[in-house]
C-alpha cells in the first residue's frame, strides 16, 4: 500500500487541494496509522510526509483565523471496526445529524466545508482574527489561569505561543457550538433511531451493540494547540490500528480510504469515491478546499446563542465558579454523603475512569440530584484530578481544571435545559454501559433520577 499512496500523493491537484486547506496552520502532524503517536512539525514538511505515504493533519490553531470544527462520527463500542465494515449503514445513521447541523448553521448563513472521513463528517469554517465575531467570541470565553500559563509557553515548531485572545475565542466558540448541539438534538429527536451524544459516551446495547452517533464537542475541552483535523485528500489510515482484530488481509481489503470533500455528492457516492484512488484524484480537479470565511454570518449565530436558555445557564455557571471556594488540591478519597458506591468508586479510582465522558456525566447527574451546584461539582472533579493516581503525562498535555469545567458545564447544561431526558439514569443501563463497578451494590439509581427530575421541575 505504501507505494500506492506514494504514487497517489504525486498528483499535483491532490497537493494543491491539501495546501488550500492548510492555509495558515501553525503546524502539521503525521501518522502511519499503526500507532497513536503523531509527529508534529512545520507545514513546510508536508512534502516529506506525503513522500512517506502518511496520513496528515493540520492544527486547528491558525495564524490568521479561528477555525471552527464540528466532528460527527459513528462509534460502536462493541465492534469498533463497524463503520469500515459497513460504511453505508454508519453514514446513513449520521445523515439526520448532518442535515440538522447544516440546516441550523445555514439559518445563520454559515456554509461550512463538509469533509467525509472513514467514519463520519467534519464541518469546517473560519472566523477571521480581525472580525467583530472573533472579538465577540473572545469576550465570551473563559480561560483558566493554569491554561493561560500553558498558552503563554512556546508550544509550536517555531516556538510560537497561543495568544490569550485566541484562547478565549476558542473557549467562546465551544459555548456557541454547545448551543448548536442543543438545537441539533431538538431537531432530530422526533425521528431519532440511534442515540446521539455530545462525545464518545457509552450507551446500553441495541441489536448492533453499544452504538452511537457522536456530535463530538470534546476538542473544546482541550487546549487549542493540542487539537488537529485531517487534511482533505489525505489518506485515512486509522483501520491499521485494528489489524489485531481484523487481520492483515481484511485491512488490505478495506484500505485505501481518503478524506474527501462532499462537493454536492450523496454520502453513498462519497463513500465509493473515497475508496477509489483514481476517483479521488479526479475529484481533486474540481472545486476548492479553502476553509470558507464565515466571520459575518458567525455574528448571526452568536445572536441566536445569546438569546437562548443555554446562554443563561452558562452565565450562571461562571458566576457560581467565581463565588465557589475550590476544594484543597490533591485531597484524599473524599466521601460524598448519600452518594451511591459507583460515584465513590470514581472518586477513589479516577484513572482512567474519570477521564471518560460517560463517567463524568454520571458524577454530574448524581451530584446534581443531591443538590450540588455545577461549579462545586467541577471543583470536586478538578481536585480529584490532582490526586496522585499515576496520570503519567496526561496533565502535561491537558489542563485538569479546564477539562473538569468543560464536561461539568456540558452535562449540567443538558440537565438544566431538559435536553438530557435521563432515560438511561438507572442501574440496568449503567451496568449495560460497562460503567458499574459492583452490580451487587445496595443503591438504586432510579432514586437519584427521581430526585433530579424533582429538582428540575422546581
Amino acid at each position: 500500500m505504501l507505494q500506492e499512496l506514494q504514487r497517489y500523493y504525486q498528483c499535483q491537484t491532490v497537493r494543491e487541494r491539501m495546501l488550500e486547506f492548510l492555509g495558515e496552520a501553525v503546524f502539521i502532524a503525521a501518522n502511519d496509522g499503526c500507532s497513536e503517536v503523531w509527529e508534529s512539525t512545520s507545514p513546510n514538511h508536508l512534502l516529506s510526509y506525503l513522500q512517506s505515504g502518511l496520513e496528515v493533519d493540520r492544527s486547528l490553531w491558525d495564524r490568521n483565523s479561528l477555525i471552527a470544527h464540528l466532528d460527527l462520527e459513528y462509534h460502536n463500542f462493541d465492534n469498533p471496526a463497524a463503520p469500515w465494515l459497513d460504511p453505508e449503514r454508519a453514514f446513513q445513521l449520521q445523515q439526520p445529524v448532518l442535515d440538522a447541523s447544516r440546516h441550523i448553521l445555514g439559518n445563520a448563513g454559515i456554509m461550512p466545508l463538509t469533509l467525509v472521513s472513514g467514519r463520519g463528517f467534519h464541518l469546517v469554517w473560519a472566523v477571521r482574527r480581525d472580525s467583530k465575531a472573533f472579538r465577540r467570541l473572545a469576550g465570551l470565553g473563559y480561560v483558566t489561569l493554569s491554561l493561560q500559563a500553558r498558552y503563554a509557553e512556546p508550544c509550536s515548531p517555531d516556538d510560537a505561543s497561543v495568544d490569550l485572545d485566541t484562547g478565549r475565542a476558542f473557549a467562546g466558540l465551544g459555548l456557541v457550538l454547545d448551543f448548536v448541539w442543543h438545537r441539533v438534538l431538538k431537531e432530530i429527536a422526533p425521528g431519532a433511531t440511534i442515540s446521539v451524544q455530545p462525545a464518545a459516551i457509552e450507551v446500553g446495547p441495541e441489536v448492533h451493540g453499544r452504538e452511537i452517533v457522536a456530535f463530538d464537542l470534546s476538542e473544546y475541552g482541550d487546549p487549542l494547540h493540542t487539537r488537529r483535523i485531517r487534511l482533505p485528500f489525505s489518506a485515512y489510515l486509522k483501520p491499521k490500528q485494528f489489524e489485531w482484530l481484523l487481520g492483515e488481509d481484511e485491512i488490505r481489503r478495506l484500505l485505501p480510504i481518503f478524506e474527501v470533500p462532499l462537493y454536492g455528492m450523496s454520502s453513498e457516492q462519497a463513500i465509493r469515491v473515497a475508496r477509489d484512488p483514481e476517483a479521488v484524484i479526479e475529484l481533486s480537479r474540481h472545486g476548492s478546499t479553502a476553509i470558507p470565511n464565515a466571520s459575518e454570518p458567525m455574528e448571526a449565530l452568536l445572536d441566536h446563542y445569546q438569546a437562548c436558555e443555554l446562554r443563561a445557564f452558562h452565565d450562571e455557571f461562571y458566576r457560581q465558579l467565581a463565588d465557589q471556594e475550590p476544594f484543597p488540591a490533591g485531597l484524599g478519597a473524599m466521601h460524598v454523603p448519600d452518594a451511591p458506591g459507583c460515584v465513590q468508586w470514581l472518586l477513589e479510582y479516577p484513572n482512567d475512569w474519570l477521564l471518560k465522558p460517560a463517567a463524568l456525566q454520571h458524577v454530574v447527574r448524581v451530584l446534581m440530584a443531591l443538590g450540588w451546584n455545577p461549579a462545586s461539582i467541577a471543583h470536586l472533579i478538578y481536585a480529584t484530578y490532582l490526586k496522585d493516581c499515576d496520570w503519567h503525562d496526561t496533565w502535561m498535555r491537558l489542563d485538569p481544571l479546564n477539562r473538569a469545567l468543560f464536561y461539568t458545564r456540558l452535562f449540567a447544561g443538558m440537565i438544566v435545559t431538559g435536553s438530557d431526558k435521563l432515560i438511561d439514569f438507572n442501574c440496568v443501563s449503567h451496568q449495560e454501559k460497562g460503567q458499574c463497578p459492583n452490580p451487587d451494590c445496595p443503591s438504586n439509581l432510579i432514586t437519584y433520577r427521581d430526585m433530579l427530575l424533582k429538582r428540575r421541575r422546581h
